[in-house]
């Protein structure tokens, strides 16, 4: 009851001061709106102002992502509405909406330059290894909301679409140092060069860091025996190093033909194990990943153009390591890999109506005898592969220069006998210049991933006896997920008042979801859970070059889960943070120098596959920034730039209770020669 009277009050003040802003001003016509608000390209692969565009989203540009002082890309959707951001190993993150069901978030889709970096078996994003640095982001567009209709499966929650940097946007040679404490010891140069024909950029970096520090003394009202049973207060070993490179040319032969070519290159050493502990002894997971892209455009007129793209990812990872008393030595390796070719008409039909449509093909595989570095590791019967076709439509009609209704379809075949349409339809209608209603309804799917449908489990080790891998019984047989989410939207423009204006208003509803079994390795099919809430973003510009982002969600979630005899596993609920805020200020100083700050809150939550010893506190952190720019000096540019993280040293634990974090400092030389 007090979250609908917050979410009425809130939405009500909200549309009041809108309301008042609107009747203030004559409507002046369609192309205020086109200039207005931002465009994005993600929602439904139309080029559409913000206020047009048939989902709720986020943009985060370059200028944001230096603001927020964060050297991780994840850390990045800390400053988006609903998204949980956390961490179960060093540099292993958890990014997902709708709280945390598991590390691998398997419902939120991935893309760099529109391709999906979401990998087999389970369906989810190995952060360490992407091939990008943030200094190679343009911008990111986030889809609060299913996106199947444009994106298909694992987009049931949302899309990040990371944008690059054009291959001509960075001219002469670039290198950037950064040190602090925890270990913090990041590198990269960056070079290209704009051309009449060709355009190309590259990148070659280096991250390092110690990663998390250890619990002294047990949290949550832990008794010492339980943490010490439970290896609570073990000497994590979640250090990580790694490097990587990336590639970007254009080539531009004539007015009408692009061919863009990436290619990129990861290799990730993270610690992992314990450095106190007989059965899981600390050793190195290796990782290695490589991308390849070529994409071409071609321009027919004004009003059509047609892409094609092609793209290949492989992924790997591999431990060596010593198992139990005695010890008996193990090797574990995963190596999966993508190939996708899609193709896509985008046209102008009339003077109110536009067109994309396209099909695709996509080859997942898999290779190995285990993924995950646990005790008991999850192996797969034999190296094999999946394919999937789909096809997708997205229609944008303006019926007047207030109303206008975009329609899509997605319809995917895989190889594991799944046939699914996932259709989405919105009306936006423009009340008056700058103020726009959104109402909006989509259905989503998430098919079972290989490793839920496919993936047997090895008989457990036991002390004086080898390991022996001996697979059982899988979970074949799963069915996909289904979501059905509606929303109402308000994005709204207050030039008086300098503030603009973006409220959500969800309702989802999930049935057939995949969950794990309780002392088992298997998943099944059954649990049912309704998503509801409240997303706010304002904006607001101060006179005196500032600028102040608010982020505010309030959730709830109803579901069956505990008339599931999940055992020791939280009911659904409890996996949600009921509320997180974000806020961040930047201020420009005298000089040039620019100063920012960060706050962010998350109320408790326990992720849906931990124990209750991984439960996570409500937690409050301040982040601050101060940068100072130069110029002219010596013939290069640069700047240097002081973080501290976590300013008030608000020890708080992460997904897992082992990992704290506390305050941490690091400064940032950057040089630059054109």
């Amino acid at each position: 009851m007090k979250m609908k009277v917050r979410q009425r009050f809130i939405s009500l003040s909200i549309l009041c001061l809108a309301a008042k802003g609107a009747w203030a001003t004559d409507y002046a016509g369609d192309q205020d709106y086109l200039q207005e608000f931002p465009v994005v390209l993600s929602a439904s692969r139309l080029s559409q102002p913000l206020s047009e565009a048939p989902n709720a989203m986020t943009v985060i540009d370059r200028k944001m992502i230096a603001e927020s002082g964060f050297r991780s890309l994840p850390d990045v959707f800390k400053l988006v509405p609903g998204m949980y951001v956390s961490y179960y190993a060093g540099s292993q993150a958890v990014v997902s909406y709708h709280g945390a069901l598991s590390q691998d978030a398997p419902g939120m889709q991935v893309l760099i330059d529109g391709r999906s970096v979401y990998l087999p078996p389970f369906n989810t994003v190995d952060w360490a290894l992407l091939p990008i640095t943030l200094d190679d982001i343009e911008r990111i567009e986030v889809i609060r909301g299913p996106a199947a209709a444009s994106y298909g499966e694992n987009s049931v929650h949302g899309v990040i679409n990371i944008i690059t940097r054009d291959a001509g946007a960075v001219e002469g040679l670039s290198v950037s140092n950064t040190r602090g404490n925890k270990g913090i010891n990041d590198g990269a140069v960056h070079f290209g060069k704009h051309g009449e024909t060709l355009d190309y950029r590259m990148t070659m970096a280096y991250t390092a860091d110690n990663g998390y520090d250890n619990l002294t003394t047990p949290p949550n009202n832990i008794t010492m025996a339980q943490a010490q049973n439970t290896g609570l207060l073990n000497n994590t070993n979640d250090s990580n190093q790694a490097r990587l490179m990336n590639y970007r040319a254009t080539y531009h032969p004539d007015a009408v033909n692009d061919i863009d070519v990436q290619f990129g290159f990861t290799h990730d050493v993270m610690g992992v194990g314990f450095w106190d502990s007989s059965l899981d002894k600390p050793h190195n997971m290796i990782g290695y990943s490589n991308t390849e892209q070529i994409e071409w455009l071609h321009r027919t007129g004004n009003t059509s153009e047609v892409s094609l793209r092609f793209y290949h990812i492989q992924h790997s990872t591999n431990e060596n390591y010593l198992l139990g008393t005695p010890a008996y030595p193990v090797a574990t390796s995963m190596d999966t890999g993508r190939n996708e070719i899609e193709l896509q008409h985008t046209l102008r039909t009339s003077e109110a109506n536009r067109l994309v449509y396209g099909a695709g093909y996509r080859q997942d595989k898999v290779d190995g005898n285990s993924y995950y570095p646990v005790v008991v590791p999850s192996s797969f019967p034999a190296s094999f592969a999946i394919t999937e076709y789909r096809m997708f439509a997205s229609d944008e009609w303006r019926f007047n220069e207030k109303l206008i209704v975009n329609t899509g379809g997605m319809l995917e075949k895989d190889a594991m006998g799944n046939r699914e349409f996932s259709p989405r339809a919105s009306l936006n209608y423009h009340l008056a210049p700058q103020h726009t209603v959104r109402v909006g309804a989509s259905i989503a799917h998430r098919t079972p991933s290989l490793g839920e449908q496919y993936a047997s489990q090895a008989n457990p080790y036991q002390l004086g006896y080898k390991y022996e891998p001996s697979p059982i019984i899988t979970s074949a047989g799963l069915t996909p997920e289904k979501i059905l989410s509606r929303e109402i939207g308000y994005l709204g423009e207050l030039r008086d008042l300098n503030t603009s204006i973006d409220v959500r208003l969800f309702n989802d509803q999930m049935s057939n979801m995949i969950y794990p079994l309780p002392n088992s390795a298997l998943w099944g099919n059954g649990m049912e859970a309704s998503y509801r809430g409240i997303e706010t973003t304002v904006k607001y510009s101060f006179s005196n070059s500032g600028n102040l982002t608010f982020n505010y969600t309030n959730e709830n979630v109803d579901s069956n889960s505990g008339s599931l005899s999940l055992g020791q596993l939280n009911s659904l609920a409890g996996s949600l943070p009921k509320t997180i805020v974000s806020m961040l200020y930047a201020q420009q100083l005298p000089n040039d120098a620019m100063f920012s700050a960060a706050y962010y809150f998350q109320s408790s939550m326990l992720g849906f596959d931990r124990g209750p010893i991984d439960f996570q506190p409500t937690h409050r952190r301040v982040d601050m920034r101060l940068a100072q720019p130069f110029r002219d000096f010596g013939g290069m540019n640069g700047e240097v730039a002081v973080v501290v993280q976590n300013m008030f040293n608000t020890d708080y634990t992460e997904y897992i209770a082992t990992a704290l974090f506390n305050r941490r400092a690091f400064v940032t030389l950057t040089l630059h020669w054109q």
